[in-house]
């Protein structure tokens, strides 16, 4: 899965049931307005060039169909287990580091 911010400014979920590959797509925006419809979005922001801090409970309430599903609520578990182990949640453990694609 990975979230997409698009040149107006909304930002969308895209293959929400691949647990592989977070990151943030940032294609034909600037890293000022990604940071700011993400803030808006209450998702997350960008930290840095390279990253983004997004909120784990805002991005599952965008997938809240799919997150009823037993088989896509251990997928999840599965990633950010994962992210815990790699150590890129938050220390509170609310918010995943993501990587920019550009």
């Amino acid at each position: 899965m990975y979230l997409s911010v698009s040149p107006a400014g909304e930002v969308s979920l895209r293959e929400p049931g691949d647990f592989a590959r977070l990151h943030l797509d940032l294609r034909g925006i600037t890293a000022r307005e990604a940071d700011r419809a993400l803030r808006r979005a209450r998702l997350g922001s960008l930290v840095g060039d390279d990253h983004a801090l997004i909120d784990l409970a805002g991005l599952r309430a965008m997938v809240a169909e799919a997150a009823a599903d037993p088989g896509w609520a251990a997928g999840w578990d599965a990633m950010v287990e994962y992210a815990r182990g790699k150590r890129w949640l938050s220390d509170d453990g609310t918010s995943v580091r993501v990587h920019v694609e550009r």
